[in-house]
């Protein structure tokens, strides 16, 4: 078994819960997976089955959508309901207008706190353990990447809670928690998370994905892999000879001039004749030269994929 398994994760297990259960399965493949869901959190979950694992980083590079429902006017130390909620005394009234106001500042590159309660590592430990012992987090800020956030509803709840629904597309290591609490505080309120679904990664949605409880046995692994270059459809795929292919898997460099068809990109995936993923290739321009006018490069082999 070599490929990918989109998996629907439910509202309540962990992502390495979810990896548990196929590893349990396919013993002794190695099983992993792209991009940690919360366990408040439902949708879409790559699990990566065999020599895939050594696709994380690729899988990590992909855009993700997600649609997050937020209490407006709440705070709670993890910043969605998971833990107690205080109720924000003399909470302003938000209107759609007032929302959609500042939503233009949270778009490209911005800076973000992660929430205390998440799995960044502080000194070596990781954030939530240090949170829920009691001990103050200082968290510092990163750097992530916003495309695009629309306002889906803002409405009240069953328990008269103003509540707004956001689809969010990001980048990798965009904690929505914190994303939600930012824009109702950019408003002099503030927000807990209620519940959230990744709707996408990259080119795959939750309606290509296997529910959890699917996952029954290893037929049941089987039939739903499919080929890792599935999700990676952002990536350039070239079909190379096998000549080509056994040059690249022995460790040669090949000059630009030896596959012309072969555009310079940063990453490019080598597919064989049969369809199968075989490597990932990456471009190294002449000094000095036009990236995209340089046919003097090298391709060298990222990493290959034996039989």
């Amino acid at each position: 078994m070599f490929g990918l398994l989109s998996l629907y994760k439910p509202s309540g297990p962990t992502s390495r819960d979810c990896v548990n259960r196929v590893q349990r399965l396919v013993k002794p493949l190695k099983v992993g997976h792209a991009g940690t869901l919360d366990p408040i959190a439902s949708g879409v979950l790559f699990i990566l089955v065999g020599n895939a694992v050594r696709l994380t980083d690729e899988f990590h590079e992909l855009d993700k959508e997600y649609v997050g429902v937020f209490q407006l006017g709440r705070s709670s130390p993890s910043v969605d309901t998971e833990t107690p909620c205080t109720i924000l005394p003399n909470a302003p009234s938000l209107s759609r207008e007032k929302i959609e106001s500042v939503l233009p500042r949270f778009l490209g590159e911005i800076e973000q706190v992660p929430p205390a309660y998440s799995a960044v590592r502080i000194d070596g430990e990781r954030a939530y353990d240090l949170a829920r012992s009691g001990q103050s987090v200082d968290m510092p800020s990163r750097k992530v990447h916003v495309s695009r956030i629309d306002l889906i509803s803002l409405e009240q709840s069953p328990d008269s809670i103003p509540t707004m629904t956001l689809r969010i597309t990001c980048g990798t290591g965009t904690y929505i928690r914190s994303l939600g609490r930012d824009i109702a505080r950019a408003l002099g309120s503030d927000a807990v998370m209620s519940s959230l679904e990744r709707t996408r990664i990259g080119p795959l949605t939750s309606g290509d994905s296997i529910p959890l409880e699917g996952i029954t046995d290893q037929a049941s692994v089987s039939s739903a892999l499919a080929p890792p270059q599935q999700g990676l459809l952002d990536l350039p795929q070239i079909t190379l000879e096998p000549a080509i292919l056994d040059r690249f898997r022995m460790g040669q460099k090949i000059a630009a001039s030896e596959i012309p068809y072969l555009a310079p990109a940063q990453k490019i995936l080598a597919i064989d004749s049969f369809g199968r993923l075989r490597g990932v290739l990456r471009y190294t321009p002449k000094p000095g030269a036009a990236h995209e006018h340089n046919t003097s490069g090298l391709w060298c082999t990222e990493k290959f994929f034996n039989d």
